[in-house]
């Protein structure tokens, strides 16, 4: 059949319109996957096992793999722990939460931005701040960034799924998220709050809400 196109100009035009819609239906039907996948994951909503863990470690183990990513290049990321910060939280879990603020943070910055993480114990809490020098977010934004399949993705490819999944994993540890902008154009900041001792025995701590205290926080869609 495509060697019966190509035999004139008009077979070829076709055979190239052909393909070009082939392509889109493949990358849709690839997105639906992935928003299917990520359903099914915030659906489960079971716990993993909880340890005593070290989240500077953790947090570089992340950030050696991101800085491998395509839109990483031309970026930068600096990570400025307090010293050694031990948290009570599935390992697991929480570098995925770590690993979806970071390429928020990267997606949102032109080449030439940095993402800065600072980590430090306060109050019986660590405390994850993601800072980054991106597009920023409008008060509306804000109000919206944890709800399911809200998205400001640059790019348009966003689920819309990544941060209201994140928001759930924090929560269910018994910890906040809270994100802050000054606006657009002027970057964001995500901060992360987990317990760092386990619960006492009996306790619950899976249907928390995160907190949204004014002026705090982080965000990249």
């Amino acid at each position: 059949m495509q060697d019966a196109l190509r035999l004139s100009g008009r077979g070829r035009k076709d055979f190239e319109v052909f393909a070009k819609y082939l392509k889109m239906i493949q990358d849709e039907a690839f997105r639906c996957k992935n928003i299917t996948e990520r359903l099914l994951e915030f659906s489960r909503g079971g716990e993993r096992k909880r340890e005593r863990t070290d989240l500077a470690q953790l947090v570089q183990s992340v950030l050696d793999v991101t800085q491998h990513l395509q839109n990483s290049k031309g970026k930068e990321i600096v990570f400025r722990p307090r010293g050694a910060v031990f948290a009570w939280v599935s390992a697991e879990e929480i570098k995925s939460v770590v690993l979806n603020l970071v390429v928020n943070a990267l997606d949102s910055m032109d080449e030439g931005g940095r993402l800065t993480i600072g980590l430090a114990a306060r109050d019986g809490q660590a405390e994850l701040a993601f800072s980054d020098t991106g597009c920023g977010m409008t008060a509306e934004v804000l109000e919206n960034i944890f709800e399911p399949f809200f998205t400001r993705n640059r790019s348009g490819k966003g689920t819309g799924l990544g941060l209201t999944i994140t928001h759930r994993v924090v929560s269910q540890h018994g910890g906040e998220i809270e994100a802050a902008s000054p606006g657009e154009g002027k970057g964001s900041t995500f901060r992360v709050r987990l317990p760092l001792q386990a619960p006492a025995e009996g306790a619950t701590h899976g249907t928390g809400t995160a907190g949204k205290e004014e002026g705090l926080g982080h965000a990249a869609a």
